[in-house]
């Protein structure tokens, strides 16, 4: 009895792993199917590995200090998946609230670790708050009725705009994540959050950007901005 070998795989894919081996019958003929990753090989080909990654148990170690290694660790197991939303894939995505909460946090901050020092660490930010503002519109999906680390990271696209009117919404949302989480545990981060984004619009209000940016995005300095940079107070090191 002969044995046909049928091998499945994206093509965009550069490296492929056989995850199963399964044989039928058709008309006599074994048929053997090796089906393959359909991403990158390492199983990150969905949105539920993004918020299991990135919302487990301890991952607040993550999130802000996570430091080259972190990065290193996004760029090994979600590299493919930031590359297709940065391009404007995972459309399907955005239908549901779970899987765009996903893309919010590949666009928003993976994209900061894997191109960090770079353009392209900036690269989602439109898609980022396009999708939050979905969020907070309420029209498909709500942000009320998220847990509170999933709606921090939906307003934090929100505070990297360098658009005035998002700073502004920035703050009022996490004034309103604290006043929701007032009394809880998580009561003291909430403040925090609202203090981290008084100083990001505090930057964007005096510069009308981030000068912190224009290395990476190839943009000159004001006198005012070299001074800033060259004296930046604690308050504005992020």
């Amino acid at each position: 009895m002969a044995t046909i070998l049928v091998t499945t795989r994206a093509v965009y894919a550069k490296t492929f792993n056989p995850v199963r081996l399964k044989t039928w019958t058709i008309c006599g003929t074994a048929v053997r199917v090796i089906t393959r990753s359909l991403c990158s090989g390492n199983g990150s080909d969905n949105w539920k590995n993004v918020l299991d990654y990135w919302f487990s148990p301890g991952a607040e170690k993550k999130w802000f200090h996570g430091g080259t290694q972190v990065d290193e660790e996004i760029r090994q197991k979600f590299s493919s998946l930031v590359e297709k939303a940065v391009q404007g894939e995972l459309k399907e995505w955005e239908t549901e609230p779970k899987p765009s909460l996903a893309l919010i946090i590949l666009t928003d901050q993976f994209t900061r670790s894997i191109f960090r020092n770079s353009a392209k660490a900036f690269s989602g930010d439109a898609r980022a708050r396009a999708i939050a503002r979905k969020f907070i519109d309420g029209k498909t999906h709500n942000h009320l009725e998220f847990p509170f680390a999933e709606r921090g990271f939906m307003y934090l696209p929100f505070e990297h705009s360098e658009n005035k009117e998002d700073q502004e919404l920035s703050v009022s949302l996490m004034t309103r994540l604290a006043e929701d989480f007032k009394g809880t545990e998580h009561e003291d981060m909430a403040k925090g959050y609202i203090d981290f984004a008084t100083r990001h619009k505090e930057v964007i209000d005096k510069f009308g950007r981030y000068p912190q940016r224009n290395k990476s995005l190839g943009r000159e300095n004001t006198p005012e901005e070299e001074e800033f940079l060259n004296n930046i107070p604690d308050r504005y090191k992020w």
